[in-house]
């Protein structure tokens, strides 16, 4: 194209788009978002398709037919002296000439061939560490679309609805085989310079060794050894010993080596404080979900002219869904006002965040590290979890500062509906509690257009394994997919049709279920002759992360509440499936780490699961002081009849699809731990 032409055409796309999105949210809306100018706030200059292919091998999906698979990647050119972009931090400093800062975004779309077929509903995934987690945690499949049997029970895609995943964390590569989904950023520089600073790493081994290897996020500035600082703490809250510097070395810029010391077991926390350099400006990762989603909403051509994947394919609803990490992103995402589109549109109708606590991430920060987050023994000393930590808007109990999720998108009327849902697990490590109290151990009123969820006596994801060679006790296997499809339908109802949800299921001060960590406040039996014993919760203080690395305030703390438990020791709120509410074993969102892995201390993300005793003969032996499975049901036509009962109330309470209650009283008739019954 003529050059005295393309900016002009450029133009008139943009105009076209912004024209869209004021019909869509009101021309109030576009004058509230938009400068004088009418500029955008990014342009994608480019949306460079690489393939397109059938999915899953070329399976049909009932009613929706055959899927494709479309990998891309986005060049986005970005304006940070837009006000939309103002808050990305570094971005200004990673500027080509022109003053726009461009960046690259994988792309991955799975879609129904036949647009006829579509649902109108678009589920965007914000990708964990660059991986495709609902394909496996709401589908049941793999985390790949290349055979049919990597779909699972199909159920995303029967339903017709188009998934969407866009490249946003800045240190996963990009990826042109769609496996993955990463980005290309820029370095910040400084007057042409580079720009140095101190940061910080930190690992813990977790595995028995005299030598360790620690990578760096960011290349030293200097392979001098004065300039780090290597030390060891057995746990967080321990005095920090010194490494010497005839114990380590630098491998390269990238990367440190060093002998372990005497004195500290495989769960040892070694920290390294250096100077980096060359910062990304991670926070674009922020924009990059705004912009690329914003523009394959409107359908339209890239500014080079190629036409979008999905022309024919305009979303009545969009909802995003985060999963762990992606989770705590979106809560980050939201507070940091990007759901507001360049038109002054709402990107996202619904957001659905799980596991993810009261955290939010170490992203839009110079020398981010988006992959950390906090555990009672792991990263205790990096920015991501810090007031606010729910929806609704408080005053901080400890720093006296008002603020909330959603308070940004309030003032400008860009909110998403919100479903947050955790697992037991989150209580413990990721203090989720804070989500529904103000940090002093009160209720707080959620926003109307939020809902609460906790999947009882769950652990972080269901496990894969038995058992963990760092944890007491054995890995809580208990079923959590049947929720995230009921919910994710409910999500998907009441954005696009306005239907109203279920309401809110977590524990409360309120009702006596969300309690102090302890076993005589959560009513926890005494299951320590069979080898678990109560730990105590992840807490938060206060934290100075003005300094490096940050300093934790003892005296200013959080008040962190767990939920109460049953007297077999699972927990009472929240929705109970029957694996809880007809249960054959105890089940935690805990669990403790064993002797030589820093013992005592909670477990990664892992739960436990302990099962009843066959018999009473069999409880004595053991000293079990729960109800054996032989005197809990008579027979086990009583069990399945009680998890029929258990399984008709989710149904009616819309809290488990028909399909899963199907699937649900098969697999329950098979399990090998009802043999026992007559």
């Amino acid at each position: 194209m003529n050059n005295k032409l393309a900016a002009p055409v450029q133009a008139l796309r943009w105009r076209i788009a912004i024209m869209a999105a004021a019909l869509l949210a009101g021309l109030a809306g576009c004058a509230r978002m938009m400068p004088a100018s009418g500029a955008p706030p990014a342009v994608v200059e480019q949306l460079l398709v690489r393939e397109r292919q059938p999915a899953f091998g070329g399976t049909a999906f009932g009613n929706a037919g055959l899927y494709e698979r479309v990998v891309a990647q986005a060049q986005v050119a970005l304006d940070p002296a837009h006000p939309a972009n103002r808050g990305i931090v570094d971005a200004g400093a990673a500027a080509s000439a022109d003053g726009k800062v461009r960046y690259k975004a994988d792309v991955v779309i799975l879609r129904p061939r036949d647009s006829a077929r579509a649902s109108g509903t678009w589920v965007v995934e914000v990708a964990n560490r660059g991986r495709k987690l609902m394909l496996e945690i709401v589908n049941g499949g793999s985390l790949q679309a290349d055979r049919a049997d990597e779909a699972g029970t199909g159920w995303l895609m029967r339903q017709g609805h188009t998934l969407l995943w866009v490249g946003w964390q800045g240190d996963i590569p990009a990826d042109p085989t769609g496996k993955t989904v990463g980005m290309v950023l820029p370095i910040a520089m400084q007057g042409g310079q580079p720009i140095t600073g101190t940061a910080f790493e930190e690992i813990v081994f977790d595995a028995p060794g005299p030598r360790g290897t620690l990578p760096l996020s960011y290349p030293a500035a200097s392979l001098d050894p004065s300039l780090g600082e290597l030390s060891v703490r057995a746990r967080p809250e321990a005095a920090p010993t010194l490494i010497g510097a005839a114990q380590w070395r630098y491998k390269d810029a990238n990367a440190i080596e060093f002998e372990r010391p005497a004195g500290f077991d495989a769960g040892a926390i070694y920290q390294f404080r250096y100077t980096a350099r060359d910062p990304r400006p991670m926070g674009l990762g922020m924009a990059s979900l705004r912009d690329v989603v914003s523009h394959l909403k409107t359908g339209l051509p890239d500014a080079s002219g190629q036409p979008s994947p999905l022309a024919d394919l305009k979303p009545r609803a969009t909802v995003a869904i985060g999963i762990s990490q992606s989770g705590r992103f979106l809560r980050d995402w939201v507070w940091q006002g990007f759901n507001a589109g360049p038109g002054g549109q709402r990107v996202f109708d619904g957001m659905v965040a799980t596991i993810a606590g009261s955290r939010k991430t170490y992203t839009n920060v110079r020398w981010a590290q988006p992959g950390r987050y906090s555990r009672q023994h792991e990263d205790h000393f990096f920015y991501g979890d810090q007031f606010p930590f729910s929806y609704a808007t408080t005053t901080d109990p400890l720093s006296g500062r008002q603020g909330g999720l959603l308070a940004r998108c309030a003032a400008d009327r860009t909110c998403p509906k919100v479903f947050q849902l955790d697992s037991g697990l989150e209580y413990w490590q990721g203090r989720a509690a804070l989500v529904v109290t103000d940090g002093a151990g009160r209720d707080i009123a959620l926003p109307g257009d939020v809902r609460v969820y906790l999947m009882s006596s769950t652990q972080h994801v269901t496990a894969r394994n038995a058992t963990s060679p760092i944890c007491e006790t054995p890995i809580n296997p208990a079923q959590q997919q049947p929720v995230y499809r009921a919910l994710l339908t409910r999500m998907i109802e009441w954005a696009r049709d306005g239907k109203a949800p279920p309401d809110s299921r977590h524990p409360t001060v309120r009702d006596g279920t969300l309690v102090p960590a302890t076993a005589a406040a959560m009513r926890f039996p005494d299951l320590s002759p069979l080898g678990m014993t109560l730990p105590a919760p992840n807490l938060l203080t206060v934290n100075d992360d003005s300094v490096v690395p940050a300093r934790p305030d003892a005296m200013r703390a959080y008040t962190v509440l767990v939920p109460k438990t049953d007297a077999d020791g699972n927990d009472l709120a929240g929705i109970r499936l029957p694996d809880v509410a007809v249960p054959l074993a105890t089940y935690t969102g805990w669990n403790r780490r064993k002797a030589g892995f820093a013992p005592g201390q909670l477990c990664g993300l892992d739960g436990s699961y302990l099962p009843f005793s066959a018999t009473a003969t069999e409880a004595a032996a053991k000293r079990d002081p729960r109800l054996p499975i032989a005197e809990r049901y008579p027979s086990r036509e009583a069990y399945l009849a009680k998890v029929k009962s258990a399984v008709q109330r989710l149904q009616a309470e819309g809290l488990m699809l028909d399909e899963d209650a199907t699937r649900w009283m098969d697999n329950a008739a098979r399990d090998g731990r009802i043999a026992v019954l007559p």
